[in-house]
């Protein structure tokens, strides 16, 4: 028995070749026969022919270098369609308004696509545009009206706290963006404030004045914006003749010298007026409407209460105003007012108390 126990666990034919086992009567043993007839050991493969060196090289060239995927589902094709992105470069070779744009509107200039300059561009083009937020004071000095339009205009005087006039000086600031700066206000000015919806979409400028001139009916337009004063007459008479060429000669001939007649320089031109001056009471500095609040007689409004709160006890007559040099758009606003092209204009000075 302790000889069968042995042959079975002696290697097997496929790791080293067995050697025949006889009894004692020189037969096979049984242990063996089964091995023999069980045992059986198959090659299920076949051995791969060698590659030359070459591709083995090749092969190992493309596994360093390309990236396989993992998987099928994370190969992505290839767009050979794809559209490439630009981008536009500037030289900045010390320019003042270098990558800079100019609002036609608010006249402001910012950078585009600068987060910052872009918010701070919105938040003042919506205050030129729509007026200055105005929360309301606790003191108002109303200037009772019986037609606003669901606003309300107040009164604003030097003698007011400092939060009255830091806020005087913020719409000042406005309206110098189109009327200039250095000459609007100074401390003896009232100041008219016309608030709707909350922001203050107006705002007029007045000043004591004891005398003022009559503009000029003989002045035309060129008169307002300091244009010269010459008309250009074609001379039909005046002919150069070159053969068949005929050259017609312009001459420059000035106007009449008005024997009664001044010029009034100032900060928006020059204009001419009678020489003889007239006593005035009221002298209209500067009145400025926001842009989208024009055209809707807020302009006559703040004249109206100027004119009924100005002086204690009376109402100034449409006759004891002045305006100051005034631009094509004040020009327009006057000969409605006053229903004339003739009205009292008056020059402005630069007060500082």
């Amino acid at each position: 028995m302790q000889s069968k126990i042995s042959s079975f666990f002696k290697p097997s034919a496929s790791v080293a070749p067995k050697s025949p086992i006889f009894n004692g009567h020189g037969q096979d043993d049984e242990l063996t026969i089964w091995e023999k007839k069980e045992h059986r050991f198959f090659n299920t493969y076949t051995r791969r022919a060698q590659k030359s060196h070459s591709e083995t090289l090749k092969k190992s060239i493309c596994d360093n270098w390309c990236f396989k995927p993992e998987s099928k589902a994370s190969v992505r094709p290839i767009n050979n369609k794809k559209k490439r992105s630009y981008a536009q470069f500037h030289l900045d070779l010390g320019q003042s308004d270098f990558n800079l744009h100019t609002c036609s509107a608010c006249g402001i200039n910012y950078a585009p696509g600068e987060r910052d300059d872009e918010k701070a561009h919105k938040a003042f083009h919506k205050d030129y545009t729509h007026g200055i937020p105005f929360k309301g004071w606790c003191n108002e000095r109303l200037v009772p009206m019986p037609c606003t339009e669901g606003g309300r205009i107040i009164l604003v005087l030097d003698c007011d706290p400092p939060v009255y006039k830091k806020k005087v000086e913020e719409v000042v600031k406005m309206m110098e963006i189109e009327l200039g700066s250095g000459w609007t206000f100074h401390k003896s000015c009232k100041v008219y404030l016309f608030i709707s919806s909350r922001r203050i979409a107006g705002c007029l400028i007045a000043e004591p004045i004891k005398q003022a001139f009559k503009l000029s009916s003989r002045s035309e337009d060129g008169g307002f914006h300091g244009t010269s004063i010459k008309k250009i007459e074609s001379q039909k008479s005046a002919t150069l003749q070159f053969g068949v060429i005929g050259l017609k000669r312009e001459v420059n001939k000035k106007a009449p010298s008005f024997a009664c007649s001044v010029a009034l320089d100032g900060n928006l031109g020059a204009i001419i007026c009678e020489r003889e001056a007239v006593p005035a009471v009221c002298g209209i500095r500067a009145i400025w409407v926001t842009p989208s609040n024009r055209r809707k007689h807020i302009a006559s409004q703040l004249l109206d209460a100027m004119r009924k709160s100005f002086c204690m006890g009376f109402v100034l007559e449409r006759s004891q105003l002045a305006f100051s040099q005034p631009t094509s758009a004040g020009k327009k606003l006057a000969f409605r007012y006053f229903g004339t092209r003739s009205f009292l204009v008056y020059k402005t000075n630069n007060l500082d108390s």
